[in-house]
């Protein structure tokens, strides 16, 4: 480097050094004033508050697992198909768990409904059509709509109506059978179903439509958390006989956890509405099926 180019950079760089020692200290940075530390706190304190009155006037009522009396999961089947019981039901303040059938023609919109609460998580099942022993009760009604898995079906059949359906309520964690009590009791079916369940991390909940069935078995077989119904709410669909099973359930739930199915009605709707706050004050608690499943040990839905 030349003798001039040398000089020149010692030079810049003394320039810069002066520069840099005589320029001011940055300012200082700005403290909060204490009529802005004021309005934040008071700011705080009211969002803490709202928080606590909607939680008083519209939170679920849960009570701490270990506290509780008995433990009590409510499935709502048939989910999808009308909206007034529905509305009625999902306004509960319990942790019900909503079934959804995948041909029912408020399937997309009950699902979003169930979703748009954070504050109130619902817990969401695959109503999966399944083969009964009456077929003609497979194109009565609504069911005309659903595509249902039958026995006699290969097994790439049964899982391809399988995804078909997931596809259709991708929102499930878990399935149970609607109907059913043909497919279920063909164990060959069953274990053809279970490995999609278990890829997907799903658990299977078995209606139990008949005394015969064989999803338990094929779902622990596949090592799929599973299982089953304990009481049916709303076999008798009149009214006394919907609160004796409640209360039934629940003197059940007070041995060990259990689970409950119900279908959308006024009578259902009337017995919830007036049994589970007395259930709740008694220290019967309302949980998800996945908790169920994980204090039975069983959930080993890979996260």
């Amino acid at each position: 480097m030349p003798r001039w180019a040398r000089v020149s950079l010692i030079a810049w760089w003394v320039l810069a050094a002066l520069l840099f020692w005589l320029a001011p200290a940055p300012p200082p940075a700005p403290l909060a004033a204490a009529e802005d530390e004021a309005i934040f706190q008071r700011q705080l304190d009211e969002t803490v508050a709202r928080t606590r009155r909607w939680q008083d006037s519209r939170g679920d009522l849960t009570i701490p697992w270990h506290q509780a009396r008995g433990h009590l999961a409510i499935v709502i089947d048939d989910i999808g198909r009308e909206l007034h019981h529905f509305d009625r039901l999902l306004a509960l303040r319990f942790p019900l768990t909503f079934s959804v059938v995948p041909g029912g023609v408020y399937a997309v919109g009950a699902q979003l409904r169930l979703c748009g609460d954070r504050r109130r998580p619902r817990e969401i099942l695959l109503h999966l059509p399944s083969e009964p022993l009456d077929p003609d009760k497979m194109t009565a009604g609504p069911e005309a709509r659903e595509q249902f898995l039958r026995v006699g079906a290969s097994a790439d059949d049964l899982r391809a109506a399988l995804r078909a359906a997931l596809e259709r309520v991708p929102t499930a964690v878990g399935v149970n059978n609607h109907m059913g009590s043909r497919l279920t009791a063909d164990r060959a079916a069953m274990d053809a179903l279970m490995p999609e369940l278990w890829a997907r991390g799903l658990f299977f909940l078995d209606s139990r439509t008949t005394a015969h069935s064989q999803g338990l078995a094929a779902a622990d077989a596949a090592g799929v958390p599973t299982l089953g119904r304990d009481v049916f709410l709303d076999h008798d669909p009149r009214p006394e006989a919907i609160l004796a099973q409640l209360r039934q359930a629940a003197a059940r739930a007070r041995e060990a956890p259990t689970v409950v199915i119900a279908h959308p009605s006024q009578e259902v709707v009337e017995a919830l509405r007036t049994e589970l706050p007395r259930l709740h004050r008694d220290g019967i608690g309302i949980y998800p099926l996945r908790e169920i499943l994980a204090r039975r040990g069983l959930d080993k839905v890979r996260e």
